[in-house]
């Protein structure tokens, strides 16, 4: 099994705050990522610390588009010749697809339910819209870890046929997050059906040549499941899930993010 720790030394860094304001998340996950809003102090950061590479996230507009990317890019791809840099873009198009092709490793793109879209982000965008968005990443050469949020749409598994459509797709691996209460927001006490949760992981794993399951989940054994359903890579393991695995196989612990090739 590969075991992914990204923290301290594959750190998110948030390059904006965020408008959007998505229901399963108002911004809470931001307060978790250090703040960096100026190319020159993200140079600084990037140079006075000895990181393997960093996650450039952040805060998106009305329009599902990451705030202050075009003004960071210069930096990232300086960056870029000392460390892994990946990156969480939202919405972009061809012109900043090729920009970040050059000042990134690899991108890190959302493929939500269209209920998800409508009724979580708010957005007026489809499904469709976001496998195009992630096409003008492909098209340019980008390597791209898609992720699926399972059960965003309050809960309800509505992910199935992401997969059908991804696995048509030269994707370097699918990442699995799942859905997870946030206090303070209105997933604070969302649910997941297990059941059909671990149903779930076997159609991944049957499709998908390459799946992770990511940090974003809740801390109920979830990883535990993904396990027995063959997925293999994992980021932040639980020690009793480590303590299951040690003895059984080798655990490979690796100091980045699970969606890095």
């Amino acid at each position: 099994m590969i075991a992914y720790y990204p923290m301290p030394n594959f750190p998110p860094i948030a390059i904006s705050n965020c408008k959007l304001m998505c229901k399963h998340c108002m911004g809470k996950y931001l307060e978790g990522m250090k703040k960096i809003f100026d190319g020159k102090k993200l140079l600084e950061y990037g140079n006075n610390h000895e990181l393997n590479g960093m996650l450039i996230s952040g805060g998106f507009d009305k329009n599902g588009r990451l705030i202050n990317l075009k003004k960071m890019l210069p930096s990232m791809k300086i960056l870029r010749k000392k460390m892994c840099v990946a990156i969480h873009p939202g919405f972009i198009d061809k012109n900043i697809a090729h920009e970040i092709y050059e000042s990134a490793d690899i991108a890190f793109v959302d493929l939500p339910c269209d209920n998800g879209i409508k009724n979580v982000f708010g957005l007026n965008a489809t499904t469709d819209d976001y496998f195009k968005n992630m096409e003008l990443l492909l098209n340019e050469g980008m390597k791209v870890s898609p992720h699926i949020t399972v059960g965003l749409n309050y809960g309800n598994i509505e992910e199935w046929e992401i997969l059908d459509r991804v696995k048509n797709y030269k994707i370097e691996k699918l990442v699995i997050d799942v859905i997870m209460p946030t206090k303070g927001t209105p997933f604070e006490n969302v649910k997941i059906n297990m059941n059909e949760l671990s149903k779930f992981f076997d159609e991944a794993k049957r499709k998908i040549k390459r799946l992770a399951l990511g940090c974003m989940r809740p801390r109920n054994g979830v990883d535990a499941i993904a396990y027995q359903h063959g997925i293999k890579e994992i980021a932040v393991p639980s020690i009793k899930l480590t303590k299951y695995i040690e003895g059984r196989e080798k655990i490979i612990k690796k100091d980045i993010c699970c969606g890095c090739p």
